[in-house]
Parts: C-alpha cells; structure tokens; sequence
C-alpha cells in the first residue's frame, strides 16, 4: 500500500472526524447554553444502554470483516443480516425492560426514552457493514461526506426542538436523524449493496474470531458505562450531567484521534501479519503520530479547563470544570494503550486480548469499589492511576509479538511528552495575567500551540519531521 494512498486516506478520514465533530461541537455548545445539567443527566443514563447495545452490533463481525485479509460480498451480506437479527433481539429487550430502568433510577419518562432511543441500534447494525467496507477499500472520502451532511442536518433540527422546549427529546432525535441520514448517504455514495446472500459456513468464521473482540469490547464498555450507572444512582442527576459534559471534550478529542489512526492502522498491519519487522515499524509510526497530537491537546485542555468551559458552555457548567481537568489527564494516555491493542488485534490475537481485557478490567472494578465512597473526584482519580497501571499489561504483547517493549515505546515518546509538559507550564503562566476570561483562552491557546510547535521543531520531533515530509512531498508533486 502506497505512503500516499495511506496518507490522503487519512487526511479524509480526520476531516470526516473532526469535520463532524466540528459541526457537532458548535451543535452542543448551543445546546448546553438552551438545556440544563439535568437533561444532560438522562441522556447519559441513555447512553449506558445503547453503548451496550451496541457492542454486539457494531464490534466483533466489524472488526473481522476489516482483518480478514480476503472478505467477500457473501461475507458482508451474512454479517449485515446477522447485525440486524441481533439488533432486533436487542431492541425488544431494552423495549420490556423500560419500566424497570425507569423505576430503578426514578427518572421520570426514562421507559419512554430507552424506547424511542433503542431504534438507534438499526441503524448502527448497517452502518457497521458500510463502515468496514469503507475501511477496507480506504474510501474515506464518501464516508467524510456522509457523515458531515448528516451531522449537519441533524444537528440543524436538534437545535430547533431545543428551542421549542422538547429537552431531552431535542437530543434523542438529533442522535436519531444523525444515524439514519448517515446509513442513507453512504449507500448512495459507496459502491457496496446489499443481496440476499447468508453463509452460516461464513458466519461461523466471521463468529470465531470476532466474539473474542465482541467479548474485550463488551467488557471494556460495561466498565466505562459503569461510572454513569453509578454516579446516576449514587449521586445525583445533576452531578452526571456535570460529569458527563467534563468527559465530553476531552473524550470527543481522544475518540475521534484515535478512531482515525485506529481505522488506517488496522487494515494496513493487519496486511502485514507475516512481517513483525514490518508491523512494528508502522506500529512505531502510528504511535507517535497519535500521541504527537493527543497528549499536547488534552494537556493543554487540561490548563485551560477553566476559561473554555467558561467561554464555551457558560457559568452553569463551571461545577464540571475539575472533572475535565482530570479526565484531560486520563486520556492523554490513551494512544499508548489503543496502538498496542490494535497489535493484538492485527496479529489476530484476540484470544490474548480478551484474557489482558479480563485481568484490567477486574483491577479496575476494585478500585471503583475502594474510590466510590470518597466521591466523584476520588473515582476519577481512580481512573488515573488504573492508566499508569495498565500500560505494562497493554505493553506486554507487542514486546512478545513483535519485538515493542515498554521501555522502547517511552523511549519514542519522550520529546512529545516534554515538549507538552513545558508547554504546559507555559500556558499555566499565561493563566496568571489579568485580563478578559475570552482574552486569555485565545492567548493561552495561541502561546501553547506556538511553544509547543517550537520545541518540536528545536527537537526535531520524528513525528513532527515525518508530517513535514509528507506535506513537502504533496506541495512539491502539485507544483509539477
């Protein structure tokens, strides 16, 4: 696979991201100013359920179709078909069991919501298969231009219920129109359709390697759905939406980076299972590519937590602003945990990453245990620690596989991670200047980006130099 073919595959696919979520964020932003923390509080209880749902239908066959290294339309329609039996299963489940969510955590309309909501899970069914097809052939392009209509539309008629005072019916129906829009988009501008085509031969080998990536995935988002289920119920309603909307921005960053490297990085190692020499050089590539984006963002988001929240959200929601400092914290380690786990993933070594799934995710129940009585901010501290905690688990496999261990990884990640420490600190001394709360988010912004730049460059970041190549490399071929 040619370095440019990968590198505009990419250039599509972090436009389709942060186009979306660009459009989204202004989207949000508008609707945090018209709705309360409450509503906010009910649709992360939602959420608990769908992102559950959801593990069935758009992990395991997903991931197999993109790793299988030779997947035809047989195996497509059979995955397709299979994704939306087990999303119909899945809604007449959540649909009986409503009233008994609602009356656990005595929110009024919740059995309503639960079932208007649940017919999301159609359309991630089919979404699912499109977006492996999509990975497989690289055609991020149609998946970009899907995506930002969609998100558009929805976003457009998610305000206007808002205004109307629909609440969190305002936020159903935009998750809703976004989904839906964005399966109709795609099959028009991808070549893929559907036929009536099912292979139980075919789904048994899609089954035999994707249920250990279903299993890891369902155990990873039982952990995370976790904090909401019992911050809803422990605490307050108000308090999940305060914790919620802290997660959100940090979250949308880390998710969206680490999608897109994830999306590219999957197919092309998983091309390469014979060569570790190979695998592990990209593996390196990837690793720092995403962390030279990640851990300065979330770091500085972290520094400026105060003023963005302020500026962005209003002063209703400064309560959320320690929860967001912390969470900046939590996933400014993320790269070196997803990049690892897509090695397993690759080699086809889910086994392996099902068993490293059980064994984290039991340490991290137990400090959720020891966390819980001390508070909010005890628990998210928790979750800190458990990302030290878990890098030499993660670690492990490549450093058996392929020959990556810890101490080289750290070792290749070093000058991002000073350069984004001083930067840090530099924009910590511009916090101290008295000025406009808007002022000084644009000069801490402007002050970070621009230490940062320079002590890469000074560095001579590898991350920095590769990116430099490459762009040299396009200008060059458009100016001949």
């Amino acid at each position: 696979m040619k370095t440019i073919s990968v590198f505009r595959a990419t250039s599509w696919k972090i436009l389709e991201k942060f186009g979306t979520k660009g459009i989204q964020f202004v989207i949000q932003i508008i609707l945090a100013r018209i709705l309360m923390p409450d509503d906010y509080g009910v649709v992360a209880i939602l959420a608990v359920f769908i992102s559950l749902s959801n593990v069935f239908i758009q992990n395991g066959f997903s991931t197999s179709l993109i790793q299988k290294k030779e997947a035809t339309q047989e195996d497509f329609c059979t995955a397709l078909f299979s994704s939306l039996g087990i999303a119909l299963v899945l809604y007449m489940m959540l649909f009986a069991a409503a009233p008994f969510i609602e009356s656990f955590y005595k929110m009024e309309h919740l059995a309503e919501y639960i079932r208007v909501q649940s017919l999301v899970l159609f359309a991630g069914s089919f979404n699912s298969v499109q977006y492996a097809y999509v990975s497989r052939t690289l055609n991020f392009r149609a998946y970009t231009i899907a995506t930002l209509i969609a998100s558009s539309l929805s976003g457009v008629a998610g305000i206007l219920f808002a205004m109307n005072g629909f609440g969190v019916w305002a936020l159903i129906f935009q998750q809703l129109t976004a989904n839906y829009l964005a399966v109709v988009t795609l099959y028009i501008l991808v070549e893929w359709r559907v036929e009536l085509l099912f292979s139980v031969k075919r789904l048994k080998a899609l089954f035999g390697y994707g249920w250990k990536i279903l299993a890891s995935s369902l155990i990873n988002s039982l952990y995370s759905s976790m904090y909401n289920l019992i911050i809803g119920k422990v605490y307050t309603q108000e308090l999940l939406g305060l914790y919620s909307k802290g997660q959100q921005f940090p979250l949308l960053v880390t998710e969206n980076l680490n999608e897109t490297v994830q999306s590219i990085t999957l197919p092309i190692l998983s091309q390469m299972q014979d060569n570790p020499a190979g695998m592990k050089a990209r593996m390196k590539r990837a690793l720092t590519l995403n962390a030279f984006i990640v851990v300065p963002s979330m770091l500085g988001l972290s520094a400026i937590s105060y003023e963005f929240i302020y500026v962005v959200l209003g002063e209703k929601w400064l309560a959320a602003v320690p929860y967001m400092i912390l969470l900046s914290l939590v996933y400014s380690m993320y790269p070196i945990h997803t990049m690892n786990i897509q090695c397993m993933k690759a080699l086809g070594r889910s086994d392996l990453f099902l068993k490293l799934e059980i064994i984290k995710k039991v340490l991290e129940i137990v400090m959720v245990v020891i966390t819980v009585r001390s508070g909010l901010i005890a628990m998210v501290m928790g979750q800190i620690v458990l990302s030290f905690v878990g890098m030499p688990i993660n670690i492990w496999p490549a450093k058996k596989l392929i020959g990556y261990g810890m101490v080289e990884q750290i070792r290749d990640l070093l000058p991002t991670i000073i350069a984004s420490l001083l930067m840090y600190g530099a924009v910590k001394m511009v916090g101290f200047i008295q000025v406009a709360v808007l002022a000084k988010m644009i000069l801490e912004v402007i002050v970070g980006a621009g230490v940062y730049a320079g002590i890469c460059y000074l560095m001579k970041n590898d991350a920095m130099m590769y990116l430099l190549a490459i762009w040299k490399k396009r200008k060059s071929g458009e100016s001949q």
